[in-house]
């Protein structure tokens, strides 16, 4: 447990400080807002380091003791491999339990709230690519290019904004004599208040003298793209979003069937494959995916949790067969084949889970495969005893 403890803050904060805030710096984010991460970016880099760290706990403490004779002189006195190896493995249990858990805080609390935190940054971050470099865009078509920010670092000179209305989503382009970014986080919009502007929404002008606030959604405004996809649930939330998946479905599905029915009726062939039929097909389509991964979600938290058990059950005969009182060799050698054999199922499973093409469960294939070799293994070190 010492080593485990010791292990996993040393990985935990290698993975947050090379990793996560690495990344973060590059989307242009501050330091306060990088403070304001920690809380939501620790479960997210918890789940990734716990296997590892139980794994490299499990070798380095197993080969050790082989590698002494601890466990030979132990077994020649008539104790079973059992005796020292079950206590691990419950130990093992109880930390996949907690593992499963921290998988659900991390996709339904942990990177809802980064995403929250970003774009609540937004304001800092567009004023920061438009001093460097310009011009600042999002993933979802948002935009602003000016000729340069006066004095007070605050001003923008010459912009132009381009986006889509939010009524049939027709482009807008803004050119202003000058503009300022606010951002109002209770009704998540980023205000730009702009001075003699001239708005074209499609092919229609209109000129704005004087002082005009014009209004951005920050899912539109954030370079990353926010939408809730099926992994930002809680697992208690699950159920009732495929249900809700489920009627939408159905009802795009009455609409379709009664379309075409209106359509055979009157001889409107047309309308069978016409755009708005095209658009609907698609909504079903997507929504048929999205529950496949709504289903699948709660067993690749619960599959991924218990990788920390099957991950220990192989490493521990790995260990003893090793005999190495290196903890990095140890630990190289055990953890190498563990991923050779866990990550390429579990990727191919997942991959047809989310599909449909197989059950939710096979994303559990990983954990099988570890199963086996593990028993493998362990039939070698009782028959050694």
């Amino acid at each position: 447990m010492k080593l485990f403890l010791i292990a996993l803050v040393a990985f935990t904060s290698i993975i947050i400080l090379f990793g996560i805030t690495q990344q973060l710096m590059r989307q242009g984010l501050g330091m306060m807002a990088i403070v304001e991460l920690v809380p939501y970016v620790l479960p997210v880099s918890l789940q990734y380091a716990l296997p590892a760290t139980l794994l490299f706990a499990i070798c380095s403490v197993f080969g050790r003791i082989s590698a002494d004779a601890e466990l030979l002189s132990v077994m020649a006195v008539g104790v079973p491999p059992a005796k020292f190896i079950t206590p691990t493995l419950f130990l093992a249990f109880f930390i996949s339990l907690f593992a499963v858990w921290l998988n659900d805080i991390a996709y339904s609390w942990g990177k809802p709230g980064i995403n929250r935190v970003v774009m609540h940054s937004i304001e800092e971050v567009a004023y920061r690519y438009l001093k460097s470099q310009g011009s600042y865009s999002s993933d979802n078509g948002f935009s602003i290019h000016v000729h340069g920010i006066g004095p007070d670092g605050r001003e923008l000179i010459l912009p132009t904004i381009s986006t889509r209305s939010r009524s049939g989503g027709a482009p807008v382009t803004i050119e202003a004599k000058s503009a300022r970014l606010r951002l109002e986080p209770e009704r998540e919009e980023l205000v730009i208040c702009l001075t003699d502007s001239i708005v074209t929404v499609g092919n229609a002008v209109a000129r704005k003298p004087g002082q005009f606030d014009f209004s951005v959604q920050l899912l539109e405004a954030t370079k990353k793209s926010m939408s809730k996809s099926p992994a930002d649930f809680a697992m208690r939330q699950i159920g009732n979003e495929v249900r809700q998946q489920k009627s939408a479905i159905d009802s795009t599905q009455e609409l379709l069937a009664a379309r075409s029915g209106m359509a055979l009726a009157i001889g409107k062939y047309e309308w069978l494959n016409d755009s708005q039929s095209q658009t609907w097909n698609a909504q079903v389509t997507y929504g048929t995916d999205r529950i496949n991964q709504l289903r699948m979600e709660p067993w690749r938290r619960w599959a991924s949790g218990f990788s920390c058990l099957f991950f220990v059950w192989l490493g521990i005969p790995l260990a003893i067969w090793m005999k190495s009182a290196d903890y990095w060799t140890s630990f190289g050698t055990c953890f190498l084949p563990t991923v050779l054999i866990y990550y390429p199922i579990f990727t191919i499973g997942l991959k047809h889970a989310k599909d449909g093409s197989w059950t939710p469960a096979a994303v559990w294939l990983g954990n099988v495969a570890l199963l086996a070799a593990g028993a493998w293994w362990m039939r070698r070190i009782y028959r050694t005893s």
